[in-house]
């Protein structure tokens, strides 16, 4: 039985008489009625709505009643596209087939109606509102409307109603494969004047009568052409403004298809090359697409067409689209919300304890979105201004991408300032502390913090590992306390882990996921545990290839073993970009803490005394290669019976990953496995076709062996 409920899109018709065009049928698609803050989406029920007012308004079109059709939308969506949830219920997402051939026979029909159509996007189009959008001969666009795009390969899918086949003909092939291939991965959209700039939209209009007119005044040069070239301007046939909607083979059209796809996508990869390796990766989207696109020269729009529905079906079934599309779930329900989180207290004021690199971009981030001053306090006067010249930086930084005015930026860097007496925090209303990761200096800036500061005022800790409670041991009053472990670098990362403690009151965890909703950031909640969410489970998997490595194991086989996770980056390089001191320590508090299923490395603890690197810096490769001096400290042959490597070293990697969630969720480190999901997709990069971390343990069936359940039930079990 399914479980999916249909927010059913309706298509608003009325006719307008416009001078030049004649009546002009318009479309409006909107949300269900009463549900108007909802986008207009489509499903099995909305399709047939959308396509069939189409038809309907084509066969007039036929008929000789109207002489030209227009589609727009409400509020500040077009149409957002297929809906997500349908796809995570098993019988909805049979609807999926029937919905493509739908869209692919109006997608064929349009093209020989004997009137133009246009499609004025008055907001977000996206999937397959931009492939509805497609079908039109003009479109339009308000110019400050954004969420333009095509996200399917991002998906696990591909733009399967008419989006890869007829792209390239508005675009060109080169954007085509751009917006096709790479932009979801990079999860980019088009605003309105970047959609102008490629030619995907012909023209910005603020509203649907200036559409209209820019629209007739594009028909109108159209009809000019195609009368002075002999043809009948006031022809039944199909509306002579049409070009062919597929390159010819061997046309110079072609040529430039080929050349897009097998262009550089990186300065390491061809975008052929990275298709494959994603597809290797459990990802095969890209890879799809891009044969689609290679086949489109001389096709014919029927075929083309065929190919892409097959495609589409087939992705839909994969592992790859039901992670990809869970992730997405996950992102969409967790996103900062738009109301403030009820309970918290006002913060008028802010300090930061600390003013290194880290707590200078803290204390940017904290200043850009509270809009509050933020006073930052070091004892060393010029470590002081050196991190205020650096938050101001930051600053800057957000100006010169448009993420505020420089008015507001002055503004917010006029708020800025050092001080290296605390006595000058006394008014804050929340401190944050960024000082090094050792406990004893961590709770004696507390105790300090607590002499000067008003009994409500919040003591916020960044730590990344250490228990928060034993920070808070001997204060008066333990209960204001709250952890906010922002990841580097601040600016980029959109992950806090919220660290409550058992002592922690309802106002002061309310205050910090406050905090961190109007910074924009994700909140994903944390009990007090050892490495809380992302770096516990990080350790884990670092823990197993050190131990591999401390075994004798060859360090080039271990360090591309993971490669099939399809992680960001090899655990190496991984281990130089957290800093070879800073990993070592970690791991012996979490071994500390957690007991022997976490790895001290004796290598990794000289390779830290040494101040090596596990990675030679070089340009244009893809993978870092290995530092000769892994080998010089680890060995590199003489392996025992326990430094696993590949599938090996994968499936232990697996197996220690679903013990320790089963542990955290046994534990009530977090809630719910999705908690421990979108923490790892959002601060280690885990890949969003895997749905997240959980999801891919029970597709490979390490949590069933591991943690003696799945996270999931059968949703995402191997059939």
């Amino acid at each position: 039985m399914s479980s999916y409920t249909e927010h059913v899109t309706r298509v608003l018709t009325e006719d307008l008489d416009h001078p030049a065009l004649g009546t002009v049928a318009v479309l409006t698609l909107a949300p269900p009625e009463g549900e108007e803050r909802r986008p207009a989406t489509l499903g099995p029920q909305s399709i047939e709505a959308v396509t069939g007012a189409i038809d309907t308004a084509l066969d007039r079109a036929e008929a000789g009643e109207i002489g030209a059709i227009a589609l727009t939308g409400t509020g500040r969506v077009f149409l957002a596209g297929a809906d997500l949830s349908m796809f995570a219920d098993a019988q909805a997402a049979g609807s999926v087939p029937a919905m493509t051939e739908r869209a692919h026979a109006l997608q064929v029909r349009v093209r020989t109606s004997p009137v133009p159509v246009l499609a004025h996007l008055n907001g977000a189009a996206l999937g397959g509102g931009l492939e509805v959008a497609l079908m039109a001969d003009v479109r339009t666009a308000v110019p400050g409307a954004r969420g333009i795009g095509l996200p399917e390969t991002g998906l696990g899918i591909l733009p399967g109603w008419g989006g890869t086949t007829l792209l390239q003909s508005v675009v060109g092939p080169e954007t085509a494969v751009r917006m096709v291939l790479e932009d979801p991965a990079r999860d980019k959209q088009l605003s309105a004047a970047q959609a102008l700039e490629i030619g995907l939209v012909d023209e910005l209009a603020e509203d649907l009568p200036a559409a209209l007119d820019t629209f007739a005044a594009i028909v109108a040069a159209h009809d000019d052409e195609e009368t002075e070239d002999g043809a009948d301007a006031g022809s039944t046939t199909a509306w002579a403004g049409r070009t062919a909607p597929l390159p010819a083979a061997g046309s110079p059209e072609a040529e430039e298809l080929a050349d897009a796809l097998d262009a550089p996508h990186t300065s390491a990869e061809t975008r052929r090359q990275w298709a494959a390796r994603l597809e290797t990766q459990g990802a095969p989207s890209v890879s799809r697409a891009l044969d689609l696109l290679q086949q489109l020269p001389g096709s014919t729009l029927e075929d083309a067409l065929a190919r892409e529905a097959t495609a589409l079906a087939e992705l839909a079934a994969t592992p790859g689209a039901a992670g990809a599309i869970h992730a997405a779930e996950l992102l969409r329900h967790g996103k900062p919300g738009r109301r403030p989180v009820e309970g918290a207290r006002e913060i008028r004021s802010v300090g930061v304890a600390g003013a290194g690199l880290m707590a200078s971009q803290i204390a940017a981030q904290l200043a850009l979105g509270l809009q509050v001053p933020v006073i930052m306090r070091d004892l060393d006067a010029a470590i002081a201004e050196k991190g205020l010249a650096h938050a101001r930086e930051v600053v800057a930084e957000a100006a010169s991408r448009g993420l505020l005015d420089e008015s507001a930026a002055s503004a917010v860097a006029a708020g800025l300032s050092v001080t290296t007496d605390v006595a000058d925090l006394a008014g804050c209303d929340l401190v944050l502390e960024a000082v090094p990761e050792v406990l004893a200096i961590k709770r004696s800036v507390f105790q300090e913090l607590e002499g000067v500061l008003s009994p409500e005022a919040l003591l916020v800790s960044n730590t990344s590992s250490l228990s928060v409670a034993a920070m808070a041991e001997g204060l008066a009053h333990p209960e204001r306390v709250v952890g906010l472990h922002f990841f580097n670098p601040v600016a980029k990362m959109p992950l806090v882990e919220v660290i409550h403690t058992e002592q922690t009151d309802d106002t002061t965890l309310a205050t910090g996921l406050e905090v961190v909703r109007r910074l924009r950031k994700f909140g994903v909640r944390s009990a007090d545990a050892p490495g809380f969410i992302v770096n516990r489970l990080l350790f884990r998997v670092l823990g197993a290839v050190l131990a591999s490595l401390d075994a004798g194991a060859d360090p080039a086989e271990v360090d591309a073993s993971l490669d099939p996770l399809g992680l960001p980056m090899r655990p190496f390089t991984l281990l130089d970009l957290v800093g070879l001191k800073v990993a070592d320590h970690v791991g012996e508090v979490l071994r500390g803490e957690l007991g022997e299923r976490f790895h001290a490395s004796p290598g990794l603890h000289e390779m830290a005394e040494r101040g090596g690197r596990f990675t030679d810096r070089v340009k244009g490769a893809v993978h870092a290669p290995v530092s000769a001096a892994v080998g010089e400290v680890f060995g590199t042959g003489g392996a025992s019976g326990d430094a696993p490597v590949g599938d090996a070293l994968l499936e232990a990697v697996q197996h220690g990953l679903a013990e320790e969630i089963g542990l955290m969720l046994d534990e009530h480190v977090v809630e719910s496995p999705d908690q421990i999901d979108l923490g790892m997709i959002l601060g280690a990069g885990f890949p969003r076709h895997r749905g997240g971390i959980t999801p891919y343990l029970d597709q490979v069936g390490a949590s069933g062996r591991a943690a003696g359940r799945r996270f999931h039930g059968d949703r995402f079990a191997r059939s």
